[in-house]
């Protein structure tokens, strides 16, 4: 699909139609830093 479709998908995914600059913020309340590592370094590969 890709090969079909690039130069399309290209100005509609990264030309501003789809992707937009943001960024993420959240909490994780009363869960530590290590907790969190582990739970990325569990989930990375999912």
């Amino acid at each position: 699909m890709w090969e079909q479709y690039e130069l399309f998908l290209e100005k509609y995914l990264w030309g501003g139609g789809f992707w937009k600059e943001s960024y993420y913020v959240g909490t994780a309340s009363d869960v530590s830093t290590g907790t969190i590592e582990q739970y990325i370094e569990r989930t990375e590969h999912v």
